[in-house]
């Protein structure tokens, strides 16, 4: 298993503060993480939700800053708050991703409060880019859900060890209406939901993982004042991670009422080295295809760097059926090419 592997993994079965903390007193600590990045392309077209690369270099575009705080209030009962400055928001106005209390008992836990959504492989260390090889996790899946990464409700699992070497964790959840609110090029649109409901579970052992998420939502789009008629949406996932001596091997699918998305990556361990490579697809309300390859250099066990290019493709006729494909808004609406190349320096730590 790669050191990355085993940082992602640490992270999954306990907080920030298992390996980097600031110990307060002997039961509460902070923690923090962040990335930055120089990004560019060659399209001025806005690239990816919540972040709107474009061929202007930007210094801004992926910039995260997080800090967490973990109280040990009594035995088994603890609470976390963690604040992020995520990459569309102003440094004056970070957002609380998660604030909750979890209460343990025999192999149950129970939580309340602001929590993650659990769809997919990474979604508990979204904003950790330490803990992940990508520059940033594969866009083709990850904005699928235009960059929710929370709700406002109640969580239970189940931890069951199925041998010496297989761990099976069941959650279900529900989500009370909740407010999100997203912007595209200046335009802000309002998710109302009325409720979220769902179940993830994960099966994992030495040396790899399996993710199943199931989530169902009602909610309604306001633009302008204006609100669109109520739609339920059923969404889907399904991934993998397997580590195998120096090789690291991750896939994702994402399915829902109106598209499909998946990826798959590969990434071999060299020294403080990794080069990955990352294919991926979109279909039916995105229409594209990517190709990524890169470089990870791990200066400490805290502090990383990635160089990375990405190629984003889309057939001709779904560019002049004025298709997104990965952009915020459809490239032919600016008279711009249909295919965009991403160049990233990224620098991540966490402390």
């Amino acid at each position: 298993m790669t050191h990355k592997s085993l940082l992602a993994f640490t992270l999954l079965v306990s907080p920030l503060t298992s390996v980097a903390a600031i110990q307060i007193t002997d039961n509460f600590s902070i923690s923090g993480f962040g990335s930055t990045s120089i990004a560019k392309t060659d399209n001025s077209t806005p690239l990816f939700v919540n972040r709107e690369i474009t061929d202007d270099t930007c210094y801004d575009c992926d910039t995260i800053f997080g800090l967490q705080a973990d109280l040990s209030i009594i035995d088994n009962l603890n609470a976390s708050v963690q604040l992020v400055k995520r990459p569309q928001d102003e440094w004056s106005d970070p957002e609380l991703e998660w604030a909750y209390i979890n209460y343990e008992f025999n192999q149950f836990s129970i939580r309340g409060g602001k929590l993650r959504i659990p769809l997919f492989l990474v979604s508990e260390y979204f904003f950790v880019g330490q803990a992940y090889t990508w520059a940033r996790p594969p866009q083709d899946v990850y904005d699928s859900i235009l960059g929710f990464t929370s709700f406002e409700g109640v969580s239970a699992t189940w931890q069951w060890d199925a041998s010496d070497e297989i761990v099976v964790n069941i959650t279900p959840y529900y989500g009370f209406g909740n407010d999100n609110k997203i912007e595209f090029s200046g335009s802000e649109f309002n998710f109302k939901s009325d409720y979220m409901a769902g179940l993830s579970t994960e099966v994992s052992g030495f040396n790899y993982r399996v993710h199943l998420g199931y989530m169902r939502s009602e909610y309604q789009i306001e633009r302008l004042g204006i609100s669109m008629p109520k739609e339920t949406t059923n969404i889907y996932t399904l991934g993998g991670e397997y580590s195998y001596d120096q090789w690291q091997f991750m896939s994702e699918i994402q399915t829902d009422d109106i598209q499909t998305n998946w990826y798959i990556s590969a990434a071999y361990n060299i020294d403080d080295f990794t080069p990955y490579l990352v294919y991926g697809e979109s279909h039916h309300r995105r229409k594209s295809n990517s190709v990524t390859a890169g470089i990870r250099y791990d200066l400490t066990p805290k502090i990383s760097l990635n160089a990375e290019w990405q190629g984003i493709y889309m057939d001709q006729k779904d560019y002049d059926d004025f298709n997104d494909g990965q952009f915020v808004n459809p490239p032919k609406r600016y008279g711009e090419d249909k295919d965009v190349n991403l160049y990233t320096l990224m620098l991540n730590f966490f402390f």
